[in-house]
């Protein structure tokens, strides 16, 4: 366990260490909760694409989420299989593509953010408010630091291992 087993350790350890940790127990939870609704990944491609207000292309999505062009195809391409979404050209400019909410998908969101809202709740228990608002402050402002580094490409693919 990473956490909390030795501080001189931890403070030396790469922060994303850590985060990937969170994530990998955070989705892995949130993939088991959400298995009735037919999909175990990709709420948040499914989250930005219902509080769009405009048109949502494919590249909006890339865009807004963080991810490159063939990372967003492949998820989107995995949202059109489990019929969660429809893709369509944009009639005035045909390198852009449209997608939707198929009424599958628009069925389910509710149950997605109950999913997503029980699971943040879980996170933060025994957090204090001020101290959840305080930690979405930093947790932006770290990812403003780190975003504008040189990096090397790095594609992180969380695998759903069968555990119960």
């Amino acid at each position: 366990m990473l956490y909390d087993q030795n501080k001189k350790v931890n403070q030396c350890m790469p922060l994303g260490k850590f985060m990937g940790a969170i994530t990998k127990s955070y989705f892995g939870a949130l993939s088991k909760k959400m298995e009735h609704t037919g999909i175990d990944r990709h709420f948040s491609t499914l989250i930005a694409i219902d509080k769009t207000a405009h048109n949502c292309t494919q590249q909006y999505l890339s865009d807004l989420l963080s991810f490159d062009k063939v990372s967003m195809v492949r998820i989107l391409d995995y949202l059109v299989a489990k019929k969660m979404i429809t893709r369509s050209v944009n009639p005035d400019d045909r390198r852009e593509h449209f997608v939707n909410l198929t009424k599958k998908a628009k069925k389910i969101m509710p149950k997605i953010y109950d999913g997503i809202k029980e699971m943040n709740s879980i996170a933060f228990k025994n957090i204090k408010k001020k101290d959840q608002e305080i930690f979405y402050s930093c947790i932006t402002e770290i990812f403003k630091n780190v975003e504008r580094l040189p990096a090397n490409e790095v594609d992180i693919q969380l695998k759903k291992n069968k555990r119960t």
